[in-house]
């Protein structure tokens, strides 16, 4: 895998609703309770819900954890309310998370404001079984996903091999890309334009080709596998987790790596500098990277393990399997990708969304 730069992930957007939110999690920082935070025995993680803390209950939790004597307590929701709640308590001596689940780009964003600790193979052992690629001095990376071309191989007769493909006139009006990746999808136009995902001027003049194309907007990724299964749409971009996920329940598409390599979306943990229990936070992320917790996540998210020792097996092995010769893997640059997205997303909604 090659990278622009690290850390890692496209931008995420501070709106003043959720600077609000984190501000009333600062006047009532007790929220977990003085008694359970003299307890050395428990973290609390900050994470998403569903089946994304589901996993994190079944593979890292209970099977790992439990038996260190760590309990753990998810605080779950959305991610941007959480990364706001760390920075509105950033002035405390003690915060109210311990480990902190987000996108690569909010840690990024949250390591240069001097909100994560740095994390090390002394306190992380498992550390020095990642990737090379995904290495970041304050944050561990859990998942990851290539986007790729997804399309039906009954209606599309040669799988697709560039982003090119997308503005091909045969499938005028048969073309899908998710609303909210919208970055990702410039970023994928930018990699064919200039073999990097930073020029989003030559990116935005093969979009806006893509989308006179006839391009239909899914409002949220689970959109996408029922347009697929009705013959709405014939091709688009995906992340390849998602194509596994929708194979599996049925759904005929297929994915197809681009010859100009392809966006790779993170995701993973870090522990903020104020976390009240940073040795349980350590177990966490440790655990986190346990072989048997990256294949439990593989087996039933298709996402790719990020350490080197997974040791996939069987079905998930043959689903999970790159390319030969391997595909490039471009992990953006997230310095440059927090500047520009304001105006990314600006452009987006005026030129592709109106259109």
């Amino acid at each position: 895998m090659t990278k622009d730069a690290m850390p890692a992930q496209p931008g995420f957007l501070l709106s003043r609703r959720h600077v609000l939110a984190g501000a009333a999690a600062l006047a009532a920082p007790a929220v977990i309770g003085s008694e359970a935070r003299a307890q050395a025995s428990k973290v609390v993680i900050s994470t998403w819900g569903g089946d994304y803390a589901r996993l994190l209950r079944e593979n890292v939790e209970a099977p790992l954890l439990q038996k260190q004597g760590v309990e753990v307590i998810q605080d779950v929701g959305d991610q941007a309310p959480r990364v706001a709640k760390i920075q509105a308590q950033r002035r405390l001596p003690r915060g109210s998370t311990d480990v902190v689940s987000v996108e690569a780009v909010a840690a990024y964003q949250l390591a240069e404001m001097g909100l994560l600790e740095e994390l090390t193979p002394t306190k992380v052992p498992n550390l020095k079984y990642l990737q090379d690629s995904l290495r970041s001095p304050t944050y561990a990376a859990h998942i990851y996903s290539p986007q790729l071309l997804i399309y039906s191989p009954e209606r599309v007769q040669a799988p697709p091999t560039s982003f090119t493909d997308l503005f091909d006139p045969k499938y005028k009006n048969r073309v899908g890309v998710t609303d909210v990746n919208f970055f990702y999808a410039v970023m994928g136009a930018s990699l064919y334009a200039s073999g990097t995902t930073n020029d989003m001027e030559k990116a935005k003049e093969l979009v806006t080709r893509v989308n006179a194309n006839g391009m239909k907007l899914f409002p949220t990724t689970d959109a996408g596998g029922p347009a697929f299964r009705s013959g709405e749409v014939d091709i688009g971009l995906m992340w390849m987790a998602r194509i596994i996920m929708w194979q599996n329940a049925g759904i005929s598409v297929k994915g197809a790596f681009p010859k100009e390599g392809c966006v790779v979306y993170v995701s993973g943990m870090g522990v903020p500098k104020n976390a009240p229990n940073k040795e349980a936070a350590y177990k966490y992320i440790n655990a986190m990277l346990e072989p048997s917790a990256q294949r439990g996540f593989a087996e039933q998210m298709g996402y790719l393990p990020t350490i080197t020792n997974a040791g996939l097996t069987g079905k998930v092995a043959e689903q999970l399997a790159l390319p030969d010769p391997a595909p490039r893997l471009v992990v953006p640059d997230y310095g440059y990708t927090t500047k520009v997205q304001p105006e990314i997303a600006d452009w987006w909604k005026k030129t592709i969304q109106r259109a």
